[in-house]
């Protein structure tokens, strides 16, 4: 499969006003859908308005949008997008979540360890002490939207076409160009060990029913270091995320289709949160996403008051992302279940 990510917003604090919206997006393409991708949507691109030669999604329009949202779902890719509320944060609670986290990173470790584990973890906890808060915020959000798309796109085509799960290839708009080695480092002493300490508590699901196998040759054994961590450590193997991300991953140089889809269905989500698009530029992208119990959009807080309310002004916008998803599982899953359901 063929993942796409990109961010739209500041993920800066100290904003003006009660609200600012930030947003990272993930679209998930399957390989046996990247040359029908690629001729459809360059054939509606020529039409598109550009920006330099590429095109944006903060130029395109809601009947615009619309498109390249019907393109995708034609062709069958699937959107992740994880979104923060900067304006709902105060510096102090921002500062408090990574304070946290880093005094995390050393508090397994022991007199036991090799000298050059604990010198690399507390390299690691340094680095994120002195990580400047505007990053920290945009690290805790794309770790969580590469959880999700795991989780979410793995299982789905386990279903449909287990084979996409034998290759991941991560294509990340790192929109310096000059600068894409600070930003592979970014990904590989932060994002990553974030994100490795969320599956170790939160293991990536696998469902009955679903085919895996081809996952198989990225699972091994975490180092002891890693395994204290570890909810059930008697598990054994568990997915190795660096082997995932690490294998076919980079920050694109040039201009790609899919890191242009990626934008604009991103920024269409910043906008209609930021009430800058009406229901007619929002309402196709929900179909693009997995279905779940409650709305689509993964609405993150890292404040200690993990609460968020419903009188928030882009409520009605969320209330859209309730319903309209793919689902989870082909109808075959569901009819089966639904007979062991009533066979009890």
């Amino acid at each position: 499969m063929h993942i796409f990510i990109d961010e739209s917003g500041t993920f800066a604090p100290n904003v003006s006003g009660p609200h600012s919206i930030s947003t990272v997006g993930a679209l998930v393409i399957p390989g046996s859908g990247m040359k029908r991708f690629e001729k459809l949507y360059g054939r509606l691109r020529r039409r598109l308005p550009k920006a330099k030669g590429e095109v944006k999604g903060r130029t395109l329009s809601e009947s615009e949008l619309v498109e390249v949202a019907q393109i995708l779902r034609k062709i069958g890719a699937v959107f992740e997008v994880v979104v923060i509320d900067i304006g709902m944060h105060s510096k102090e609670e921002l500062l408090f979540h990574k304070a946290e986290q880093a005094e995390a990173i050393t508090t397994h470790l022991t007199s036991e360890h090799h000298p050059s584990v604990v010198e690399a973890v507390w390299m690691l906890r340094r680095q994120l002490e002195d990580m400047p808060l505007q990053l920290y915020v945009q690290s805790v959000a794309m770790g969580e939207l590469v959880y999700q798309t795991l989780n979410h796109a793995s299982t789905y085509f386990a279903f449909r076409i287990p084979s996409e799960l034998g290759e991941y290839h991560w294509r990340i708009d790192g929109k310096d160009r000059l600068k894409i080695t600070r930003w592979e480092k970014w990904w590989s002493t932060v994002v990553l060990p974030m994100l490795e300490s969320k599956t170790f508590r939160d293991p990536l699901i696998a469902v009955e029913g679903g085919d895996y196998r081809w996952q198989e040759q990225f699972r091994k054994r975490p180092d002891d270091y890693k395994l204290a961590y570890v909810k059930d450590a008697e598990k054994g193997e568990f997915f190795d995320l660096g082997t995932v991300i690490a294998k076919n991953f980079c920050f694109s140089s040039v201009p790609e289709f899919g890191l242009e889809a990626v934008d604009i269905v991103t920024n269409a989500i910043r906008r209609s949160l930021s009430g800058n698009f009406t229901r007619a530029g929002w309402i196709e992208i929900p179909k693009l996403m997995i279905h779940r119990q409650s709305h689509c959009i993964r609405l993150i807080t890292l404040s200690r008051d993990s609460t968020i309310s419903d009188r928030i002004p882009y409520a009605n916008v969320l209330r859209d992302f309730r319903h309209g998803g793919r689902a989870m599982f082909p109808r075959w899953y569901y009819e089966k279940r639904e007979g062991v359901d009533g066979a009890r």
